[in-house]
């Protein structure tokens, strides 16, 4: 039977699949620690993992303190949902060697998504609850376009622009101080080239991809996010706006055969069907040659379980930090519970979200602590829908779906016996839909969610059921998904937020400088395992 899996501020209910996977790794523990400790790490998501696993492999007595009752962060399997979708932690692109590397290194078997992800990988346009057909775009009265842009669909608009204007030409130029001039809201940079309100709204507000609105976000976070995703072009933009869109044909015209724009037919868009037999076969396009699309078999979260199984030390679950105090000689950690653990050093993995509610004595340097207090993080909400029927080959659409609505984005999961079965749905709300969605008792918010999918599509109405909600702004221990700098704040701040204060050091997706997502992660344990390292002698 499907499980509610929400995490909220209100009440948390884990995966049972994961609080049994939890259960059986060994040094998982709600007790005090039994043996003297080097470095205390808080947070068991990937960062943390590996920092504690480095350091052990490096003679350092390592303690792992998790504030929830499950491991991973926001690398999150929903291993109770058919084919096993993933809350958090996508997919694994080319250019994610730590993570491959990881893959191997904990004996986690890496397969290739691309033939799900992309083969039937069109979406149909909805906006203001009507469904556009993509060759009816250029001229629509809903496209608030101008001139040539009148013919690039919404999701595209956006990088339409910003491939015109790349501020740099390395991608860890991105907080370099001579590119300051950059530090700029998103919002402002389009005004600035003559956009409209009604424009940017559309083209970069909906469905966004950093931030809540294009105000919130500088314009040097987005050409290094940009960057990243050119760093892999041959993958999926999981996190891209478009939704399914391959880097390289995000920018298409409507009507191209491309993953982001379904195929104009003499009957509209090729519809997508559950076998060979019920679809066009133009529906299933051929891959580009080594097109990779990566993720670990069984789910993402199989990679930081595995390596929960590796650790020496004890692993305490249920120990969420309350305050950190720090001095010359080392640090110690107070919890809410009133436990309280002294090592020579201590890393935080929080997200800055989280660790501004950690009180740190004495506080960081004002620069940092401003850092830790107003980085932003990206609200999402994700619906996971298990659909009765495969109501798409009725109404004659692809499943897939881009909204201006609550719903956001609605993506296939293709995880079943063959590429074409559709396990489940996932709805994507973010930025401002999705904190819209957070405020509603969760019994609305579901209501409302399948509401909408069932009057867009009447074909669905009564064959949805909702498996899974996951609220990244409402979790207590994400506080949203990934890291956003807000404008000015990469001057203000890149450079010196994971700088070691005394005896406390700092890692992250938020703290990493040359990649993002879980290679980011990755990336920032590496650096802050030398800094202690360095720091013990």
């Amino acid at each position: 039977m499907p499980s509610d899996l929400t995490i909220s501020r209100r009440h948390f209910v884990a995966s049972s699949a994961a609080l049994a996977a939890t259960a059986s790794l060994p040094h998982v523990a709600y007790t005090q620690a039994a043996t003297a400790i080097d470095v205390i790490v808080i947070g068991a998501g990937l960062s943390g993992l590996e920092t504690a696993l480095t350091l052990e492999e490096n003679g350092q007595r390592v303690l792992l303190l998790e504030g929830s009752s499950r491991i991973g962060g926001r690398v999150y399997t929903l291993f109770d949902v058919p084919g096993h979708p993933e809350a958090g932690g996508n997919t694994i692109a080319p250019a994610y060697g730590r993570m491959i590397a990881a893959g191997e290194k904990y004996r986690v078997e890496t397969v290739n998504l691309a033939p799900r992800y992309m083969t039937r990988a069109e979406q149909e346009l909805f906006l203001g609850g009507e469904h556009i057909a993509l060759k009816d775009w250029p001229a629509h009265k809903r496209n608030p376009f101008a001139g040539e842009e009148r013919a690039v669909a919404p999701w595209a608009w956006a990088q339409e622009h910003f491939k015109k204007s790349f501020p740099f030409q390395e991608l860890e130029q991105w907080y370099d101080p001579k590119f300051a001039q950059f530090d700029i809201s998103v919002h402002d940079f389009l005004a600035k080239l003559g956009a409209t309100e009604d424009a940017i709204r559309l083209g970069f507000d909906t469905n966004i991809a950093y931030g809540t609105t294009s105000r919130d976000v500088s314009l040097l976070m987005q050409a290094f996010a940009d960057y990243w995703q050119q760093v892999n072009r041959n993958s999926l933009g999981a996190f891209s706006r478009s939704g399914t869109a391959a880097i390289d044909s995000a920018n298409k015209r409507p009507g191209a055969p491309t993953p982001t724009a379904a195929p104009a037919g003499p009957s509209g868009p090729v519809t997508p069907g559950a076998t060979a037999d019920s679809a066009p076969k133009s529906a299933a396009r051929a891959l580009p040659p080594g097109l990779f699309i990566g993720a670990f078999k069984g789910g993402n979260q199989n990679l930081p379980l595995a390596m929960a199984k590796r650790l020496q030390g004890d692993l305490l679950m249920g120990k969420v930090a309350a305050a950190i105090d720090v001095d010359a000689n080392g640090a110690t950690v107070v919890c809410r519970d009133g436990s309280r653990y002294r090592a020579k050093a201590v890393v935080s993995s929080l997200p800055y979200s989280v660790l501004r509610d950690v009180a740190i004595s004495p506080a960081p340097p004002a620069t940092q602590n401003g850092a830790i207090q107003t980085l932003n993080y990206i609200p999402i909400t994700q619906f996971h829908i298990v659909p009765k029927k495969a109501y798409w080959l009725e109404d004659g659409m692809h499943p897939n779906m881009w909204t201006d609505s609550v719903l956001g984005i609605v993506l296939a999961q293709r995880f079943g016996s063959n590429d074409d079965e559709v396990t489940s749905l996932t709805t994507w709300s973010r930025g401002l839909a999705a904190q819209y969605v957070d405020r509603l008792p969760l019994a609305d918010a579901r209501k409302l969610i399948v509401g909408e999918l069932e009057k867009m599509r009447p074909a669905a109405k009564g064959q949805l059921e909702v498996a899974a909600v996951q609220s990244w702004g409402m979790d207590p221990y994400a506080a949203g998904d990934w890291a956003i700098y807000g404008p000015g704040q990469v001057t203000a701040f890149a450079n010196t937020l994971a700088k070691p204060h005394e005896r406390l050091f700092f890692c992250g997706e938020h703290t990493a400088l040359g990649s993002r997502g879980m290679e980011g992660a990755l990336e920032s344990a590496e650096r802050v395992s030398l800094e202690v390292l360095g720091a013990l002698g």
